[in-house]
């Protein structure tokens, strides 16, 4: 039976995942996007009805800050494995994505990797406090990593 309690725990439990994500997200957006969409894509963030406005254009996305990140042309999860070594004792990750079964999620390194790398549906996959993030876009070369901070 489901007190007042458990309702409002759960409640507070789900909230907070949701304040948390977003912070995720905003850093994402500010870090690794160019700063004239800031505003518009974290407006898009914030609405689970404008979401799709952003998560949509990560195929083909054209706004990240390309300074900011390394091409990946070979052996994805080595270079993104030996990326994020440096950020401690990482088991898992977020996920913002256009592919709706995996955005908003956190997993483990390894299962986000195997249903990410090499799908082709534009994916950010974001570890630490959005320290390194890795981007794949649509196609088989169209994959970058954040450079060290």
């Amino acid at each position: 039976m489901l007190t007042h309690a458990s309702v409002v725990s759960g409640q507070c439990k789900k909230k907070r995942k949701t304040d948390m994500s977003l912070e995720i997200e905003k850093k994402v957006i500010e870090r690794f996007v160019v700063k004239t969409k800031h505003d518009r894509y974290l407006t898009f963030l914030k609405n689970d009805k404008t979401r799709k406005k952003f998560t949509k254009e990560l195929s083909h996305f054209r706004d990240l800050c390309l300074e900011q990140f390394e091409e990946v042309k070979s052996d994805e999860r080595k270079i993104i494995k030996d990326r994020i070594s440096h950020l401690g004792n990482t088991k898992n990750c977020y996920l913002i994505s256009e592919n709706f079964e995996l955005d908003k999620k956190t997993l483990d390194i390894e299962t986000a990797l195997n249903k990410t790398i090499g799908y082709g549906m534009g994916t950010f996959i974001v570890f630490g406090d959005a320290d390194i993030v890795y981007y794949e876009a649509e196609g088989p070369d169209k994959r970058w990593i954040s450079k060290p901070r």
